[in-house]
């Protein structure tokens, strides 16, 4: 199955991550990932809470056996950069956006053959799934954002000039980007509808994005962040497991719903935030994050 708009969502994500690489340091990066709390409840959300809710889904609800490797490969499976899309008006908050997605993504990696080795012995083991995964860290998010926190020491007068028309660019590639895969998440919905997959989908997500709040502590932008990274699984992962290890089946097509799913709950979500930032705007750890 050809996935043309894979190209497009890696330009967008090697955008995002320079641009954001232009607005924060080396050291502020490093002070996120000492925040041990908070990362350690990201990844108990994402690593155990989040797959044990998928594990209860897929019994509780009576799918096809296509539907259940799916929705429990999108449980197993966090980090998606299409996030990005949303973390990234966080302001306050680009340092942790950026290492959330880069944790995030690194979990995926590892969680990917281990999710892979537990599901039917029907699917055919690969690996090229965690191959790609690997390189796509390193291409599209880890080298973008060391070249835009290099470029910021070494021109600091151009960087700032770069950040909205690299804004701007991510925002059409985006849109468009969602342009493009409209029938095949039309197509999607068609084969998967039926036997509640599209129900168990959808509470996937919404517990998962309050799992992805309450975690965040105190701080508004924090949990915002966490909300959208926690339940935005990664179907650019799950889509190339199931094209290398499920073949002639249609297990893709869970992904792909989801992604029709996750997409305009969270811009839902995050403008309804912003909202509600603006009306009552936060008080005593403004410009904090805490652990």
């Amino acid at each position: 199955m050809p996935i043309r708009p894979l190209p497009l969502l890696d330009f967008f994500v090697a955008v995002v991550m320079f641009s954001i690489g232009l607005r924060v340091s080396g050291g502020e990066l490093l002070d996120v990932l000492q925040k041990h709390g908070l990362l350690a409840r990201m990844l108990l959300a994402n690593c155990i809470l989040i797959p044990a809710l998928g594990f209860f889904l897929v019994h509780e609800f009576p799918l096809n056996p296509e539907a259940r490797i799916g929705i429990l490969l999108l449980a197993a499976i966090p980090g998606t950069p299409i996030a990005l899309q949303f973390t990234r008006q966080a302001k306050t908050r680009l340092a942790f956006t950026a290492a959330v997605t880069f944790v995030l993504s690194a979990v995926s990696l590892a969680m990917t053959p281990l999710v892979v080795q537990v599901l039917p012995q029907g699917s055919r083991r690969s690996e090229r799934p965690l191959l790609f995964l690997l390189i796509d860290i390193v291409l599209y998010i880890a080298m973008p954002l060391a070249g835009g926190v290099l470029l910021t020491r070494l021109a600091p007068k151009l960087a700032p000039k770069l950040v909205l028309p690299l804004g701007l660019i991510a925002t059409a590639v985006f849109f468009f980007l969602m342009w493009e895969t409209r029938l095949l998440r039309r197509e999607a919905f068609d084969a998967i509808r039926g036997g509640g997959a599209i129900a168990a989908m959808l509470l996937l997500l919404l517990i998962a994005m309050l799992i992805g709040w309450c975690i965040g502590g105190p701080d508004r932008e924090s949990r915002r962040v966490l909300a959208t990274t926690t339940s935005m699984r990664n179907v650019i992962v799950v889509l190339y497991v199931a094209r290398y290890c499920f073949t002639d089946t249609h297990v893709f097509m869970v992904p792909i719903v989801y992604l029709a799913l996750m997409v305009p709950t969270n811009l839902l979500f995050n403008l309804g935030f912003a909202v509600w930032h603006k009306l009552r705007p936060a008080q005593g750890n403004v410009g904090r994050l805490v652990s």
